[in-house]
């Protein structure tokens, strides 16, 4: 008998086996904001370092940033659903109605930081108060902000807001803005922020201090309101629970340990260490003004403002159950 064939059929078969043991899982990691953020520049590569160490290589992710994969915030989740990227940034605010409840961060008065409105967040995903994401692994979530109101012209109080075309993203802050008096200018990517400020269509934005320079507005806004809060940007890092399901025993221990509090927690601190940097570099270049309103002009925003969190609240779907989980999460 020739047991040629019969060995080299094992020995194929014992190197099939061992290939298949050392197969890397590839995710593509899209995301519409350019590499220099520091979601791109920093939260991601440690994402795709301790993937590739916890895995012992078997998970690699490839960044794909500025929009390179498929550009637009408002595809980043269909991009993930269809199979076109396996995680994504998704800025929940340009899908309205897909993600519900997560929003409640745009409320303001709530979160004081990127990472308190973060994990708070992740607080509510885990509890079961977030709808829509049940075909979703949540790898990470992001509250960006809070936002304050950032202005190129002199502005000392709320009555100088009145009349001035503010940049917002999404319905609350669009109501944020009438309710406070200015007029709220929609549909500007934060890309655009910089040329539509230059060419005067816009007199400021509701922006994250962190993001200013990012988005190519740290040297033209040149007043910014400290002491008034105006809720938080959810950005949510999904994969579907079909890719996870398909992943490796290696890629999904590793993604096991990284998915949900680590990511999350990475997210929120680099974005709070960016805004404390961009903080200091605005009070170094000796002509940025620091605005606080004073205690009557607070006392009649919030007066306002609490009337933003009631419409929200009045839309039903067990809003105020989210919003009082939301508080007590901020609050541990």
């Amino acid at each position: 008998m020739n047991i040629r064939p019969l060995l080299t059929a094992a020995i194929l078969c014992a190197a099939g086996a061992a290939f298949a043991q050392d197969a890397t899982d590839t995710l593509k990691y899209s995301s519409f904001l350019p590499a220099t953020t520091v979601n791109n520049a920093q939260s991601a590569p440690a994402l795709i370092k301790e993937a590739a160490t916890r895995s012992d290589g078997a998970l690699k992710i490839e960044l794909y940033p500025g929009g390179s994969l498929v550009s637009g915030g408002e595809v980043q989740l269909k991009l993930v659903q269809d199979g076109v990227a396996d995680l994504a940034e998704v800025p929940l605010p340009y899908t309205p109605g897909r993600i519900e409840g997560l929003d409640v961060f745009e409320l303001p008065n709530l979160a004081q930081s990127n990472s308190d409105g973060s994990l708070a967040s992740l607080k509510l995903i885990a509890d079961g108060k977030i709808k829509g994401i049940d075909d979703l692994v949540t790898v990470g979530v992001l509250q960006s902000g809070p936002y304050f109101i950032h202005t190129k012209d002199k502005i000392e109080s709320l009555a100088d807001l009145r009349g001035k075309k503010l940049r917002v993203s999404g319905q609350t802050q669009a109501q944020i803005v009438s309710r406070l008096g200015a007029v709220p200018v929609s549909n500007i990517p934060a890309t655009g922020l910089a040329e539509n400020v230059s060419r005067g269509l816009i007199d400021g934005a509701l922006v994250d201090t962190g993001n200013l320079y990012n988005f190519g507005v740290g040297d033209l806004l040149k007043y910014h309101v400290t002491n008034l809060p105006l809720g938080n940007f959810a950005v949510l890092f999904p994969m579907t629970k079909t890719r996870y399901d398909g992943l490796s025993d290696k890629s999904k221990a590793a993604m096991d340990q990284l998915a949900g509090e680590w990511f999350t927690t990475e997210l929120g601190k680099n974005m709070d260490a960016q805004t404390a940097a961009v903080t200091e570099k605005l009070k170094a270049a000796g002509d940025h003004v620091f605005v606080e309103l004073s205690a009557e002009d607070l006392a009649k925003a919030n007066e306002v403002l609490a009337q933003v969190t009631e419409a929200w609240v009045q839309k039903g779907d067990g809003r105020q159950e989210i919003l009082d989980a939301a508080k007590a999460a901020l609050a541990e």
